[in-house]
């Protein structure tokens, strides 16, 4: 039997490639909605395996999407889609209960393999180090039982960071430091390598979960 899905975005046309990825993958799409009210609603019709949210949806956030559709269809996976890699935005997302989050604009073959592999539980769309320490951050767990934070980051390397958890780019962090664009690449290299990731979405998260930075 296909997987049954639902996708809840309103954007059109992403809502459109969203469907045509998953039906062209061997996925049952059972519906989209433009906004969250429509998407909870479908859900509840529909009781699919799984959900795909915006969370830059208008009215009713992508968040509270989530945590009822969640609550109500536990059976129901939910997937979080995001523009914008704001580490409060997909922390908050995690918390009311999504197993992964995809970053837009995506590959086909990207969005249905995070799809299958959320749902198998094989695997999420972050790092295998990532997920730990978001899991023991959203579980509460006491300090002595979370992830070692590994090397200690520079205030150079913080105020880098802090500029790329706020979506600012290369050039903007090198233009507020008064550094060269080349000096602020060696830095995410280094916070990189100290903090065992390989994205930036990867190193904001963290960086948050952590308390290194303000999101």
């Amino acid at each position: 039997m296909a997987i049954r899905a639902i996708a809840v975005e309103d954007d059109e046309a992403v809502s459109r490639l969203i469907a045509q990825v998953l039906t062209s993958h061997g996925f049952e799409v059972c519906g989209t909605a433009a906004t969250g009210e429509d998407g909870v609603a479908l859900a509840r019709r529909e009781k699919p395996d799984v959900a795909l949210v915006d969370l830059g949806l208008p009215k009713m956030s992508g968040e509270d999407v989530i945590a009822t559709i969640r609550h109500e269809l536990p059976k129901t996976a939910c997937i979080a889609l995001t523009a914008v890699d704001i580490p409060a935005r997909v922390l908050n997302a995690m918390r009311a209960g999504a197993a992964g989050y995809i970053l837009k604009p995506f590959h086909a073959a990207e969005l249905a393999r995070a799809v299958e592999d959320v749902l198998t539980g094989d695997a999420a769309p972050i790092s295998p180090r990532a997920a730990k320490v978001l899991l023991s951050e959203l579980r509460g767990d006491p300090p002595d039982q979370k992830a070692k934070d590994g090397p200690a980051l520079s205030k150079r390397e913080l105020e880098v960071l802090q500029l790329l958890v706020h979506g600012h780019t290369y050039a903007d962090v090198a233009q507020a430091l008064g550094i060269a664009e080349g000096t602020v690449q060696t830095y995410v290299k280094r916070i990189y390598e100290k903090m065992d990731v390989s994205t930036k979405a990867e190193a904001a998260l963290l960086a948050v979960a952590r308390g290194l930075v303000k999101p």
